[in-house]
C-alpha cells in the first residue's frame, strides 16, 4: 500500500540550512600521553563539537571531514548521525567539513558548502612564581603583580578569585603586559578588598592553572598592627651547588711557610636557603652554606697538603629585578672552618696530620639568572675571614662562585 503523503513530500523543499551553521570547537588534541601498559598506550583527548540547525524532516546527516596536507585536502573521517551535532576528537591541523543532507526518502537532497576550521594544541598553563605574594594598604597605587610561567597564551583568561567566594566575584586586571614568559598585571587597590586570592589563568583551549597565595592585608604592616588574615604564606626554597675555587688574600696560613699559591682551583660549595618573608622591597630569610677546598702545594723538597671545610649560617636578602628573570642575593653570617688533614710530606712519609677548627665570617653576593622555570645559573663572590687568635695567622680569602640551582 502506497502512502499518499509521499508525492507531497517529494515536492516539499528541504529547509534552507546554508548559513545556519554554528561551529563550536573546544580546541584540543592529546592533552597528555601516559606510559605504555603492556601492549597498549592510553591517551587522553579533548572533544570538538560541530553543530547545525536541526530539521525534523531530514532523515539523516552525513558529515565529511577532510584534513589539509601539502596544500590538498583528503578525507579524514565520515560520520552519519540523526542528530544536529557531531562530537569527535581531532589532532591539531587545518580542516574543512561539509554536511550531506538526506531527506525522508533516504535520498541525498544536497550538500552544504565546506566550512574551514583549525584545531590548535591545547596547552596547560603553568604558574611558576608570583611576586609579591602580599599587599598592604599603604603600598602605593596601583598594585603590580609579576607572574612567571610556561604555556600562557596571550589570549588567556587571567583573574583573581577570592578563596571561598561564589562564582561571579572574579577580579580582572586593569592592564596585562606580556614580556616573554613574564606577565605583568596591574590592579587598582580599590578593587581588591582584604583577603586571600587565587591567581587563575585559563588558556583558550580550556586548560587552566591557579595558585592561591596572594594575600591582601587589612592593616598596615608598617604600623605594627596585626593583619586581618594570619594564614601562612608559603616560603621559597633555594638549593644550589657548583664550582668554587679559593683565592688567598692574607694571613699566615697563605702568606707564610705553609702555602704561597695565588689560587687553589679545587673547590665545591652548596647551599640551602629559605625565604619566608616576601615583600615588595625584597625577600628575607636564611641559608646554610657548605664548602670544601683542597689546599696543596709542591715545595722544593716537600709537599704540604690540607683540606679547608667551611659550614656557615647566613642571613639572606634577595632582590628581584623588574624582569623577574634575574635577582641579586646578599648574605652575611658566621660559621666554622676546619683545616683538616694538614700535613707535610718530605718524601719518606707524611707527618702526623693535624686538624683545627676556627670561627669564621662569611659575607658575599650572587647574581642569579633564571633560565628555565625555577632553575637558575648563579655567579658571585664570597669573602671568608678565619679567626685564629692562638697562632695569629688570621687568614682571609675570596671564593668566586659558579653554580646551578633552583628556587621553588
Amino acid at each position: 500500500m502506497v502512502n499518499k503523503d509521499i508525492p507531497v513530500l517529494r515536492n516539499l523543499p528541504v529547509p534552507l540550512l546554508l548559513g545556519l551553521f554554528s561551529l563550536w570547537l573546544v580546541s584540543g588534541t592529546f592533552a597528555q600521553d601516559t606510559e605504555p601498559e603492556g601492549d597498549y598506550r592510553f591517551e587522553q583527548r579533548f572533544v570538538q563539537r560541530l553543530s547545525w540547525e536541526d530539521d525534523p524532516l531530514v532523515f539523516r546527516y552525513e558529515v565529511v571531514i577532510e584534513i589539509e596536507r601539502d596544500g590538498e585536502y583528503t578525507e579524514q573521517l565520515r560520520e552519519s548521525t540523526t542528530e544536529n551535532f557531531l562530537s569527535l576528537s581531532l589532532r591539531p591541523g587545518q580542516y574543512r567539513y561539509a554536511v550531506e543532507v538526506y531527506n525522508l526518502l533516504r535520498q541525498l537532497e544536497y550538500t552544504m558548502d565546506y566550512v574551514y576550521f583549525t584545531v590548535l594544541n591545547a596547552l596547560r598553563p603553568e604558574i611558576l612564581t608570583i611576586s609579591p605574594e602580599a599587599f598592604f594598604p599603604k603600598t602605593r597605587s596601583p598594585w603590580q603583580i609579576t607572574i612567571t610561567g610556561r604555556n600562557i597564551d596571550p589570549e588567556a583568561l587571567i583573574m583573581l578569585r577570592p578563596l571561598g567566594a561564589p562564582d561571579g566575584q572574579e577580579i580582572r586586571p586593569r592592564s596585562t603586559t606580556f614580556k616573554g614568559e613574564t606577565l605583568l598585571l596591574i590592579f587598582d587597590k580599590k578593587e581588591l578588598p582584604p583577603g586571600i586570592y587565587d591567581v587563575y589563568i585559563k588558556n583558550p583551549g580550556g586548560l587552566a592553572d591557579s595558585r592561591g597565595i596572594l594575600t591582601v592585608h587589612e592593616k598596615s604592616e608598617a604600623a605594627g598592627e596585626k593583619t586581618a588574615d594570619t594564614r601562612f604564606t608559603r616560603p621559597d626554597i633555594i638549593i644550589s651547588a657548583g664550582y668554587v675555587p679559593a683565592v688567598p688574600l692574607y694571613g699566615g696560613l697563605f702568606r707564610g711557610d705553609a702555602f704561597e699559591s695565588a689560587i687553589f682551583p679545587l673547590g665545591f660549595a652548596a647551599r640551602v636557603g629559605v625565604l619566608p618573608l616576601k615583600r615588595n622591597w625584597g625577600n628575607v630569610g636564611a641559608e646554610l652554606n657548605a664548602s670544601w677546598h683542597k689546599l696543596e702545594e709542591q715545595k722544593s723538597n716537600y709537599t704540604v697538603t690540607a683540606h679547608d671545610i667551611g659550614l656557615y649560617l647566613n642571613l639572606l636578602y634577595q632582590l628581584w629585578l623588574p624582569n623577574r628573570k634575574m635577582a641579586l642575593n646578599f648574605h652575611l653570617g658566621a660559621g666554622i672552618n676546619w683545616v683538616a688533614d694538614f700535613y707535610f710530606d718530605y718524601g719518606d712519609g707524611k707527618e702526623d696530620p693535624m686538624t683545627s677548627a676556627y670561627l669564621s665570617l662569611d659575607a658575599g653576593f650572587t647574581f642569579q639568572w633564571r633560565f628555565w622555570g625555577p632553575l637558575f645559573l648563579e655567579t658571585g663572590l664570597d669573602f671568608i675571614h678565619v679567626f685564629s687568635p692562638k697562632d695569629q695567622s688570621q687568614p682571609g680569602y675570596l671564593r668566586p662562585t659558579l653554580s646551578i640551582g633552583g628556587q621553588f
